[in-house]
């Protein structure tokens, strides 16, 4: 008895400590990326040794269950038959993060949890956006507007259009922050300024490149004009948060905003409070999926309100306006898109959709030649020179292949490529009925939630078709982490009073 009580409460700790860091995970979701890779490690840790100790009552079957563990064996299998089998294998861990689905369903056992976790995932989700919010106020760097040939500048390898980031380990934000480094420093030091080159759309330290200027070529007076250059602030010219991509936070960006609209979709009173509030998060997140300027994330968050609007307006005129409205979306982004960045939303003379259709052409031409295992993850990164690929030619840039569906069959084959179909086909039927079962039994919060949910997943499945999503770390924990909870939600509409 004392022994199995001490096995009771060593269990009940790990479930305590399984979920401060599932707290910690969705307070580090949008914020850090190693935060929450280590926080859902943690809490994967603590639940995988308390089912060690206690497994009754603790596993719960789902519909994923088998769909989930199909995917992961074949994905396993394809490793092993992959023409780089230490590359792919590194892939694995990317993969393998599939499990957060079961470490959530399985830990969050109530609706209060889950309604803590993504108030916290909100939450911080608002400072992300704040902190992008200061970037554009505050200034990320120094632009070159115009630069001296003969110029101590140019000498030192910068070129127009870079952007100055540091100045001797100081950050640079407004041209004063520039003179105040070169007033304060020994005369006799160099000058070493940390350059982004230019034309690339974001501007993070891990691009810097230093360029050294000589204490003899700084004259007077101080200042960016004695180096033979003109600046001015930088701010960003598309919005990436705390990430390195813009991208990653628009997916980001683009579920949580679905979330928030299918919220306040599921309000009985649209106009009053919390539903307000619920709006005003929904309206944050679309200005920022709208900031950072991605054509696919801004037709995907309309895609995903549509989808919820369809399944929670019964209105037969209201679904026959919702494809009308799609294609409204469509000719605004193509009208926003030329306005802002100078391309349409398909544009075969713009560098990414060229990128694209040469990378997917050569996509489907490897799917052919290696149709039941693929090449294996990462070999085509590893080892490129062995596979011809067009875009890598003629731009020179080296880079996965632009599509979920396409990479998955390149790197691991069609039979994995048909086993993730089934799993994300399961996973929208399932949400499909939870999202009708939660309406039937009359559960606003469930039904918000896992409307939401539905409209986040059918968004995020559309950009899947041009990013390779699936593949990004940030984001793709933020979709399993939500089809976690999803199957938590379908739990607890199981075991509520009255459910059939």
């Amino acid at each position: 008895m004392p022994a199995r009580s001490r096995l009771f409460r060593l269990a009940q700790a790990l479930d305590r400590t399984a979920t401060v860091f599932m707290f910690l995970f969705a307070l580090a979701q949008p914020l850090s990326i190693a935060g929450a890779e280590i926080a859902y490690s943690v809490a994967a840790l603590c639940w995988v040794a308390r089912i060690s100790l206690v497994r009754r009552g603790i596993l719960q079957s789902s519909p994923l269950d088998g769909p989930i563990l199909v995917y992961w064996l074949l994905c396993a299998i394809a490793t092993l038959f992959s023409l780089l089998p230490a590359s792919s294998w590194e892939g694995m861990r990317k993969i393998s993060l599939i499990f957060l689905v079961l470490v959530v369903a399985h830990s969050v056992s109530r609706l209060e949890r889950i309604r803590q976790l993504l108030a916290v995932l909100f939450l911080s989700a608002l400072l992300s956006l704040a902190y992008s919010s200061w970037q554009y106020a505050a200034g990320v760097g120094l632009r070159v507007t115009s630069l001296d040939p003969g110029g101590a500048a140019y000498r030192a390898g910068i070129r127009e259009g870079a952007v100055l980031f540091t100045a001797n380990g100081r950050r640079l934000r407004r041209p004063d922050d520039l003179l105040t480094v070169l007033r304060t420093k020994p005369p006799g030091e160099v000058l070493t300024l940390g350059v982004v080159p230019p034309g690339l759309e974001i501007v993070v330290a891990k691009d810097a490149r230093p360029a050294i200027i000589p204490a003899r070529e700084l004259s007077e007076p101080l200042g960016a004009e004695s180096m033979g250059m003109k600046v001015v602030q930088a701010r960003p010219l598309r919005a990436h948060g705390f990430y390195s991509h813009y991208v990653t936070y628009s997916e980001e960006m683009q579920l949580l905003l679905a979330l928030a609209f299918g919220l306040w979709l599921s309000s009985r009173r649209h106009l009053g409070f919390p539903a307000l509030g619920f709006a005003a998060l929904a309206l944050v997140c679309a200005l920022g999926v709208g900031a950072t300027l991605t054509r696919s994330a801004w037709l995907a968050a309309t895609f995903s309100c549509g989808v919820q609007v369809w399944f929670h307006v019964r209105h037969r005129w209201v679904r026959l306006f919702l494809p009308a409205a799609l294609i409204l979306a469509a000719l605004g982004t193509n009208a926003a898109m030329h306005h802002w960045r100078g391309v349409g939303l398909i544009d075969f003379q713009e560098g990414s959709s060229e990128y694209r259709l040469l990378m997917w052409r050569d996509g489907l031409r490897l799917i052919r030649q290696h149709p039941w295992f693929g090449v294996g993850m990462n070999t085509v990164r590893d080892a490129w020179q062995s596979f011809d690929l067009a875009a890598y030619r003629l731009t020179g840039i080296r880079s996965h292949f632009h599509s979920t569906p396409i990479q998955i069959a390149v790197d691991l084959g069609l039979p994995v490529l048909l086993a993730w179909l089934t799993l994300m086909g399961s996973y929208w039927w399932m949400l499909a009925k939870l999202v009708r079962s939660a309406r039937d039994q009359a559960d606003t919060m469930v039904y918000g939630i896992s409307l939401g949910i539905l409209g986040g997943t059918s968004g995020f499945l559309l950009s899947s078709l041009v990013h390779y999503n699936f593949g990004d770390s940030i984001a793709v924990l933020l979709f399993w982490f939500l089809m976690g909870l999803a199957l938590a939600l379908r739990r607890h509409l199981e075991h509520a009073p009255g459910a059939g």
